[in-house]
């Protein structure tokens, strides 16, 4: 196990009071519910449309929205694996599971434990998300095609996700148990089955692939794929990147609505106070922007602007001879 790096406390204590935490912290169970339902009417008006007019135009034009408002739900299901929906935490998993988890075969108590060792292991070699925003991977061109396209981590981040429960490293605070349990089952069998029944009847053999699976993977996986390397990633070694690592994007409307739903571009912040709400992270951020104990944390203006930069940096000599030798 590597020597632990813990980047949030100095930060957290300059920053925001713990009152003022506990106030942010405070929350609105209607908002989530009403932001639920918005997603989930806006994706369900998306397969009414291609059902109304099934042409080529209406499908390229649903799967982006599908699949967006579906990244959004998958953000809204992140801040439910830190069990921040609803204060009681059986009807925060139920809700989870149903809505934001279980359309893509997750539910909350097994597969929050990656995300809660991410946090908790960020900057360490122990992060089960290295693989995502750490340089190693990613020193030229055609290694950075591979990880932006999906193919590279996917293997990886199914096992850290779904895999086995055991794991080298001590459990996450607040992690729940590993195994799937008889709920789990019934939840997920009748997500599951609403879907490929439903978008089955409606549109054939082709309606679950094409109009969920499609749209999940082109938007949601590639999206939060890129959102998780460019919130935490830096064009130099790693050993240098880990002294910062916390990240803000300052990101224009369209960005947002693909890459970071939910004021998730908000990161340093959510990474700072995991218990704030993601409703609550642009007032978070608004009072530590500027402080003079913000000093070590960055704010960019664009995801692809970054990306850009990352690109004219390669190749990147420093991780290839340093972080594989």
């Amino acid at each position: 196990m590597s020597d632990r790096i813990d980047p949030y406390t100095g930060y957290r204590r300059a920053l925001l009071s713990a009152d003022r935490v506990r106030e942010l912290s405070r929350l609105a169970p209607t908002r989530v519910v009403l932001d639920t339902a918005l997603c989930w009417g806006t994706i369900i008006l998306a397969w009414v449309a291609v059902w109304r007019w099934p042409v080529w135009w209406a499908y390229a034009l649903a799967v982006p929205v599908i699949g967006a408002r579906y990244y959004a739900l998958f953000i809204i299901g992140h801040d439910g694996m830190h069990r921040r929906l609803f204060a009681s935490r059986r009807l925060n998993d139920l809700w989870n599971d149903v809505f934001c988890l279980g359309p893509v075969g997750a539910v909350t108590h097994r597969n929050n434990r990656n995300h809660l060792r991410h946090h908790q292991y960020l900057a360490t070699e122990d992060d089960p998300d290295r693989h995502k925003h750490a340089c190693f991977n990613k020193t030229d061109a055609e290694e950075l095609l591979g990880f932006l396209s999906g193919l590279a981590g996917l293997l990886r981040s199914i096992r850290n996700v779904f895999g086995a429960s055991r794991t080298e490293t001590p459990p996450a605070p607040d992690e729940s148990s590993g195994d799937y349990t008889i709920r789990d089952v019934a939840v997920l069998t009748a997500v599951q089955g609403a879907l490929i029944g439903g978008l089955s009847a409606a549109f054939g053999w082709w309606g679950y692939p094409l109009l969920w699976l499609v749209p999940v993977y082109l938007v949601m996986y590639l999206g939060d794929n890129f959102r998780s390397f460019a919130e935490h990633s830096h064009p130099e070694s790693d050993a240098s990147s880990d002294r910062h690592r916390l990240i803000t994007y300052l990101s224009n409307p369209l960005e947002r609505f693909f890459l970071a739903p939910m004021n998730m571009n908000f990161h340093a912040a959510h990474h700072l106070w995991p218990s704030i709400p993601y409703y609550r992270l642009p007032a978070a951020d608004r009072e530590i922007r500027g402080q003079p104990g913000a000093e070590g944390l960055e704010w960019r203006r664009s995801y692809l602007g970054y990306l850009a930069r990352y690109w004219l940096a390669l190749p990147l000599e420093v991780c290839r001879v340093v972080e594989r030798r």
